[in-house]
């Protein structure tokens, strides 16, 4: 069960964002024909990397010329308009790992992303997605420009990671406003949909899979509202709160545990159980970690079922 009560302040910011969010999406639809959508107020701060370490022999200059690439594609183009009044940045990190050079053009890898939002106290973050995708395959020659067009997408590497990157203004804008990623979610899907034809690896759409599609699918398709929710309540109404109501802050960030106990025992293997955990467990349990010897040794429990591989984590609990 979610704890209802938050307080009158989150309850007028939760209306008050749901107005934006009505005024937003109206903006949003007249100007999607253009294909990206305007420049946030917030931006985002991004730090790329290109690791060729594995690939012997590699033309490094190349690699040098990705990663500056990848910078410029991130960081420049024009991705959305989040919900809420914060202008502090959203800090993020790509890192692209290449296991393998088939060609001198084409490349198979992995990438790492994290990001982290600023939280109601400036001097905090707290992570949001930590995520590591094994399945990237891709072709690119030296000091070629990356661009990504929603409509005609023709690259599996720009559209690979603008899908993360609106997977990042999505968790975003779902932290600040009621269900406010939508819009964000909606474009992964039209990407995940875009690249079907091309056969990609890590864009399969069986339900039993970790893929790109399936999670964006998993966002869409109402079955993740419930979540949405609690990821609202666990910053909007636990961490942004911390400073100002403790106790309301700790028991609404505390209820993201029964709540994925709930969602495991419904539908064990989905995508939003590991995603959750990469990005909150070690946060979660070290806010946890100041609770009673009681109330520690249950959520260890609960949590150590949900994440049995987890244990150096979790020993923060007991």
């Amino acid at each position: 069960m979610f704890v209802k009560a938050t307080g009158e302040k989150l309850e007028e910011r939760a209306v008050t964002y749901g107005m934006g969010i009505v005024l937003r999406c109206l903006s949003v639809w007249m100007i999607a024909a253009a294909g990206v959508f305007s420049l946030s107020a917030r931006e985002m701060n991004v730090t790329v990397k290109v690791r060729s370490d594995a690939v012997h022999g590699s033309n490094k200059q190349l690699f040098t010329s990705l990663e500056e690439a990848l910078h410029t594609f991130i960081q420049g183009q024009r991705w959305g308009d989040l919900p809420g009044e914060s202008n502090k940045p959203i800090n993020c990190n790509f890192t692209l790992l290449i296991t393998e050079a088939v060609t001198d053009r084409s490349f198979r890898g992995e990438l790492y992303v994290q990001a982290r939002r600023p939280t109601g106290n400036d001097s905090r973050e707290t992570p949001i997605l930590n995520i590591r995708d094994k399945q990237i395959e891709f072709d690119y020659a030296a000091y070629q420009p990356l661009s990504f067009d929603p409509h005609f997408v023709q690259d599996n590497l720009t559209a690979t990671v603008a899908f993360y990157v609106y997977l990042i203004l999505g968790l975003t804008a779902d932290a600040d406003a009621p269900l406010g990623g939508t819009t964000f979610f909606r474009e992964m899907e039209r990407i995940a949909t875009a690249v079907q034809s091309y056969g990609w690896n890590g864009w399969e759409q069986n339900r039993n899979s970790w893929s790109r599609t399936v999670m964006a699918t998993t966002f869409n398709d109402g079955s993740a509202e419930g979540y949405r929710n609690m990821w609202y309540r666990y910053h909007a109404g636990g961490l942004d709160l911390l400073y100002e109501n403790n106790v309301m802050g700790l028991e609404n960030v505390a209820a993201s545990v029964p709540f994925i106990a709930s969602l495991r025992e419904k539908q064990s293997g989905m995508i939003l159980i590991p995603l959750f955990g990469d990005a909150k467990l070690d946060e979660l349990t070290l806010l946890l970690s100041s609770g009673s010897a009681v109330e520690k040794r249950k959520a260890y429990q609960t949590l150590r079922e949900i994440y049995p591989t987890q244990d150096t984590v979790l020993e923060k609990l007991r």
